[in-house]
């Protein structure tokens, strides 16, 4: 499960969600400075495992990204929707949002 992703797409009236999590950190919470709480369940990262592959079909149709662990930011990286050094860290575990609306503006 090392190399793998967990993903899930929520679809909502408003736009489309993507949440990708580095699939180890799954079922996980972590704790930051300051107390900031950052949980990996599996209720919104859902419970879909995949190659970046799998990931990267749905990214075109999501009006918003939610990254998390180092895989997972890194293939943000990679496809340009991440500035480096741009993610938070909390509890040693890269997060990041992407609002693909204000990036296509």
């Amino acid at each position: 499960m090392g190399s793998k992703l967990a993903y899930n797409m929520i679809r909502t009236n408003s736009g489309n969600i993507l949440a990708v999590a580095d699939a180890e950190l799954l079922n996980k919470r972590f704790t930051g400075q300051g107390g900031a709480v950052l949980d990996v369940n599996e209720e919104f990262f859902g419970d879909k495992v995949g190659d970046e592959e799998d990931v990267v079909r749905f990214i075109e149709e999501a009006d918003i990204i939610v990254l998390v662990g180092k895989r997972s930011v890194g293939l943000g990286n990679r496809l340009g929707l991440v500035s480096p050094g741009s993610e938070l860290v909390i509890g040693g575990v890269p997060y990041v949002q992407v609002f693909k609306s204000f990036m296509q503006a």
